[in-house]
């Protein structure tokens, strides 16, 4: 399952949970290993990943709950006004509902309002094992390589065709680092031929290779200097 983030193939992926989170998703998290889980208050959102995405998780009983007391779209306010992507997941199926004073389609209606008039992007799971495994494949989208990366230096189609026994593990190890995905880690060995040379080369010689931004550069060099 950790293998989902490529980002924390190699580097620890850290978890910061609010610590009035219960600990459902803490023990999937812990099931997967390769995770630096962390407890604190959060201002916003339930389970924040390397600072790149922000959650917001709601069980159906508490999602009804925060409707009728109001908090809900003091929340969704929040998670939209945060730094970090944020979104909201729903955890439960249907059947839920009979336990509570809301019909699947009185929700139904909320949640589009959530999406639409919002823009706060609104996710489905049936239990914390799904929410845990979701999460992650959010992450791994949000961190991968941009569209506009892919449009603007789209693969060529020639690197591969190389023969280097090594390649995958040589991409896999750049995909360790955050912000880098496989086109990314593609550009970076093509450019600088082997990893040794690409450790190396200063910020100046990073920043020039087509897709990788200032901010790429940063993470990249503050891992390997620190």
């Amino acid at each position: 399952m950790a293998k989902l983030v490529r980002s924390s193939y190699y580097f620890p992926l850290q978890v910061t949970i609010d610590d009035r989170e219960p600990t459902a998703l803490e023990e999937e998290f812990m099931k997967m290993g390769n995770m630096i889980i962390l407890r604190k208050r959060l201002p916003a959102g339930d389970y924040l990943f390397d600072g790149e995405l922000l959650v917001e998780r709601k069980t159906i009983p508490d999602l009804c709950c925060s409707i009728k007391d109001g908090r809900l779209f003091g929340q969704a306010g929040k998670l939209l006004r945060s730094r970090v992507p944020a979104c909201l997941m729903v955890e439960g199926r249907n059947k839920e509902f009979k336990q509570t004073d809301f019909s699947p389609q009185a929700i139904q209606g909320i949640l589009l309002s959530l999406s639409l008039a919002f823009r706060l992007p609104v996710l489905r799971t049936k239990n914390p094992n799904n929410t845990a495994s979701v999460m992650l494949q959010c992450f791994k989208q949000l961190t991968k390589d941009t569209l506009v990366d892919q449009r603007l230096f789209p693969r060529k189609g020639t690197f591969r065709k190389k023969g280097d026994p090594l390649l995958s593990q040589k991409t896999h190890i750049l995909e360790g680092f955050p912000g880098i995905g496989v086109d990314k880690a593609e550009r970076l060995l093509e450019t600088f031929g082997n990893l040794r040379a690409l450790f190396t080369a200063d910020e100046g010689q990073l920043i020039k290779v087509p897709g990788i931004g200032k901010k790429t550069v940063d993470r990249l060099v503050k891992i390997l200097r620190s």
